[in-house]
């Protein structure tokens, strides 16, 4: 948090003391740190009893705006390599290793050879591809869990006021920044086929729904770019079907199990190489 806030404007709380261990006068690891304002979007206007977890329709398009700004910003925050944000003894900031895999790394290449290393059903060691087309550094800084319940709001207005919980902050390759939590949906090679009509378009109406938000989310991260006047990268990744593949596999991938038709997405990947 304190990185984000010397080198940008994104609103989060502002860290006045800490100890990440017990050996300090109260004997307890502590954070003291500013209250933001409102609410998390997914208790605000009445939480999940009222709304059922999702964000309230007539809110969706400034509060999607409002958070595509937000992603552009903390994208746009890079280092040099992959791994869980730190502050060395001088007051600085690197990264270091990631919990399970190891690191920290200085390409996409050496991170995904170390992931594949890492999962419990994985291939031989000759069939690892190179997942990357941005092999080299810097590496844009993700939220580990850029989610409704970590993004605070005006209760009335969805106004954003604050991301919280960058507790698992890192720099990841390009390939898994991926949509905000509330807008994640399955790649096609991962869903039974006969969800989807011949032109690829799904016959669930909720899931059509959230395609096209999808897609306006893209639009939006495209006008904060051009505001921030930042570099087209998070909306290309977004626009990336291949990208938003390998980011659902490495979600899926890093749980205990396997999840979906996996020879159907390494076909994927192998052929939009």
């Amino acid at each position: 948090m304190q990185f984000i806030k010397e080198n940008c404007s994104l609103p989060v709380p502002q860290v006045f003391a800490y100890e990440s261990d017990e050996d300090n006068p109260v004997k307890i690891a502590y954070i003291l740190m500013e209250l933001l304002p409102g609410s998390v979007a997914l208790d605000a206007l009445g939480g999940y009893e009222v709304h059922g977890g999702e964000i309230p329709k007539r809110h969706r398009p400034n509060f999607y705006r409002l958070v595509a700004k937000c992603h552009v910003q903390f994208t746009s925050l890079r280092l040099p390599k992959i791994g869980l944000m730190t502050r060395n003894s001088e007051g600085g900031f690197e990264c270091g290793p990631l919990p399970g895999i190891g690191g920290p790394f200085d390409t996409a290449t050496a991170f995904f050879e170390a992931w594949a290393d890492s999962a419990k059903f994985k291939w031989d060691k000759e069939s690892v591809t190179r997942l990357s087309l941005c092999d080299g550094g810097p590496f844009p800084l993700d939220h580990d869990d850029f989610h409704h319940c970590n993004i605070m709001v005006g209760e009335n207005t969805f106004d954003v006021t604050g991301i919280i919980d960058w507790d698992g902050a890192c720099t990841v390759p390009w390939e898994l920044i991926a949509f905000p939590d509330f807008l994640t949906a399955q790649p096609v090679s991962f869903d039974l086929p006969q969800k989807y009509d011949r032109d690829g378009q799904p016959f669930d109406e909720e899931l059509r729904e959230t395609w096209r938000e999808r897609g306006e989310y893209i639009e939006m991260v495209k006008l904060a770019e051009s505001e921030e006047s930042q570099d087209s990268l998070l909306s290309s990744c977004l626009s990336s079907k291949r990208s938003q593949a390998i980011a659902y596999c490495y979600g899926a991938y890093s749980c205990v199990g396997k999840l979906g038709f996996y020879d159907r997405v390494i076909k994927e990947l192998e052929s939009e190489r």
